[in-house]
């Protein structure tokens, strides 16, 4: 089954879903970084963490499509940039277990705060793209 208007339409939805998450996540950190919240920015964790949930399942689908030998541009830029932040985070992920992160503050800032900002533009700019070119014209 080679995917449909409905299964990209459900890849973008989730593309979107992951860059409006991503971005609340990306602005409640500048704002913690910027005024920090103590322990009322622990929910900002938990955002970060649910975004997590339309990225893995956007590219579950976007890579099963591409396997199936769809060629979609977007599609596959979408799969790219959702497969680098997965990465991006498994290493940060793996840095922070090791007990070898950088210290101070401004490593950790950068390291959880710039890849986000950049994703969250990009996989956000590029599904509102996809449903802006979709959308049927009146006419």
């Amino acid at each position: 089954m080679l995917p449909g208007r409905r299964s990209l339409t459900v890849l973008f939805g989730l593309f979107l879903a992951a860059g409006v998450t991503v971005g609340a996540y990306f602005l409640w950190a500048v704002a913690n970084w910027i005024w920090p919240q103590g322990e009322g920015a622990f929910g900002m964790l938990y955002v970060g963490e649910l975004s997590f949930v339309p990225a893995v399942l956007a590219w579950l689908i976007g890579g099963t499509c591409l396997v199936m030998g769809f060629r979609d541009r977007d599609v596959r830029l979408g799969v790219a940039l959702t497969t680098a932040h997965l990465l991006w985070w498994v290493l940060v992920f793996a840095i922070g277990t090791s007990g070898k992160a950088p210290p101070g503050k401004w490593p950790t800032i950068l390291m959880t705060g710039v890849e986000p900002g950049l994703y969250a533009v990009s996989i956000t700019a590029l599904a509102a793209r996809w449903f802006w070119q979709a959308a049927p014209r009146p006419g």
